[in-house]
């Protein structure tokens, strides 16, 4: 498995007893994590045929039909009280949102979440709903950032800074938090020079000051 995404998700995944993988495509995280003992068995899921039948043909590849089950689903309708881990990994957090708020999640023991965008969104429905952020990872993956979070059900209180870059990535400060945060300012202090109004510069400097404060 070649993704640093779904390598990174899998540490998180690492003894828990079945996972539901929502919005599968290939099935490699589920293929993954069985194969190396991570869980004992896993689901596979989508909404869509083209990525089922991607899924079925793959766990099918690698013998594991038996362990990992290929599911058509819209969200996780399908949740029962073995699946103790849920990843969702690669959607926008709008629809993660949907997907959880749709879901019975009373026997999750942790979720583990990847946004392709609006993290704030997703955080705040996070906190809204008594889930609580064990640890976070910002993964930099074809020239592109990724926030990945692992939460327990608990409660947590978020400031706004924390709800859109979360609260361990800014306190690691990684190499790609840097990074990300200073790509950001330099695509304002460009807009700044094309603002045209003294509204529009002062709102993008205090923009500018609030994302040189978390680095």
């Amino acid at each position: 498995m070649k993704s640093l995404r779904l390598l990174s998700a899998s540490k998180y995944i690492k003894g828990y007893n079945c996972l539901a993988d929502c919005g599968t495509d290939h099935a490699k995280l589920p293929i993954y994590c069985v194969s190396k003992g991570l869980v004992k068995k896993a689901y596979a899921s989508d909404n869509k045929i083209g990525p089922i039948t991607n899924a079925i043909n793959s766990v099918n590849e690698a013998g594991l039909d038996s362990l990992v089950k290929v599911i058509l689903a819209d969200g996780l309708t399908y949740l029962t009280p073995e699946i103790d881990v849920v990843s969702i990994l690669g959607m926008g957090g709008r629809l993660i949102n949907s997907i959880l708020e749709k879901a019975n999640l009373v026997d999750v023991k942790r979720l583990v979440l990847i946004a392709n965008s609006e993290n704030y969104l997703l955080r705040s429905f996070l906190e809204d709903n008594n889930w609580f952020i064990e640890t976070e990872e910002l993964i930099k993956e074809n020239n592109k950032f990724y926030q990945l979070m692992v939460l327990k059900q608990g409660k947590m209180n978020l400031s706004e800074v924390e709800k859109e870059f979360g609260p361990f990535i800014i306190k690691q400060k990684s190499k790609n938090f840097i990074e990300m945060i200073t790509k950001l300012i330099v695509k304002l202090e460009i807009g700044k020079r094309k603002a045209k109004t003294k509204k529009t510069i002062d709102s993008i400097n205090q923009r500018i000051e609030q994302l040189k404060g978390v680095i």
